[in-house]
């Protein structure tokens, strides 16, 4: 017997791709896009460690916040300055300075007037307007602290003559 099917019959149907809904991106574009977010994480992380170092000066602020005007808040700044300075630079020669190169050195980092820690800070009577001074400048002298203070004490003559 005779096959009756014809070719037409065997054949199938023809087998569409699937929509492709996205693209495909070039190797430079993959790498463009990887190198991108490899510099988007690095900046991320040094603005993460960034953040950290300087949470101590931060945290000075808050403690500053907390120091009232009473008749010991003039040790009690002045030894807070003293503990952010040591935290980010432990052998800062202004650390063992005397409280007259203290001052002076504390007056060359910021221009807000600076009241004499001397007698702010030994004598019995309490002068609240130098106490209110002292805590204005160390407000502005924290808030302004990148971590790195100039290690020794210059004046103009000695600039002038270098």
């Amino acid at each position: 017997m005779a096959d009756t099917h014809s070719p037409l019959d065997q054949l199938a149907d023809i087998s569409e791709p699937a929509l492709q809904t996205g693209f495909a991106l070039a190797p430079l574009w993959w790498l463009l896009l990887i190198s991108g977010l490899a510099a988007l994480a690095y900046l991320l992380l040094r603005l993460y460690k960034r953040w950290r170092y300087f949470a101590a000066r931060r945290q000075a602020l808050q403690l500053l916040e907390q120091i009232s005007i009473e008749p010991d808040a003039a040790a009690q700044i002045n030894q807070l300055l003293k503990r952010v300075l040591q935290h980010y630079q432990p052998l800062h020669p202004a650390l063992t300075m005397p409280v007259q190169q203290w001052q002076s050195w504390l007056a060359q980092q910021h221009n807000k007037p600076l009241p004499d820690l001397t007698r702010l800070l030994y004598q019995a009577g309490s002068d609240t307007s130098a106490n209110e001074q002292f805590y204005q400048f160390a407000k502005a002298w924290l808030s302004n602290y990148r971590g790195k203070a100039q290690t020794t004490a210059t004046n103009s003559s000695e600039a002038a003559n270098a």
